[in-house]
């Protein structure tokens, strides 16, 4: 018989802009998005401090109770092809508690 404390595990899409995170999450299809200052498309992420906070804040804010977030899937609008190592992205979301998933 299942417990009825049993933790759902979830997988999320963070998608990165300049000005904004959003993140959706599988299969409870709940989503959020939360301004952000810390991206430039140059130069990616300027904070990864300030990043990690706001993606964990994000995805805390919609996984609710049942939920754990144990990956996320990255892209940015800077398209496909983006290194999320250049871009420090990788770093923020490691940082944040989350792997990246291919």
């Amino acid at each position: 018989m299942p417990d009825k404390h049993e933790t759902e595990f979830e997988v999320g899409d963070l998608f990165v802009t300049e000005t904004a995170i959003t993140v959706k999450l599988m299969p409870s299809r709940k989503s959020g998005t939360v301004p952000i200052r810390w991206f430039a498309k140059r130069g990616g992420v300027t904070n990864v401090r300030r990043a990690a906070k706001d993606i964990q804040y994000l995805v805390g804010k919609i996984q609710g109770r049942k939920g754990t977030v144990r990956g996320l899937t990255v892209t940015t609008d800077l398209g496909l092809d983006t290194d999320l190592v250049a871009t420090r992205l990788s770093e923020a979301v490691k940082k944040a508690g989350f792997e990246i998933l291919a």
